[in-house]
């Protein structure tokens, strides 16, 4: 290795991020997923419908 290659920082340093960072991180990816799935649910529901004649 060379001096200067020696010098830079790990390229994968350990992250700071807080343990209660993380858990609302999981809560508010949590509650996007849910939200995501309902509404593609809600719309394929919605679209059978309407192509089955119910109106």
């Amino acid at each position: 290795m060379t001096p200067d290659e020696e010098k830079k920082a790990p390229k994968y340093a350990d992250s700071s991020i807080s343990d209660e960072a993380f858990k609302k991180m999981i809560i508010w990816f949590a509650i996007y997923a849910g939200l995501f799935c309902l509404g593609v649910a809600f719309v394929v529901n919605a679209d059978n419908l309407f192509f089955s004649g119910i109106k």
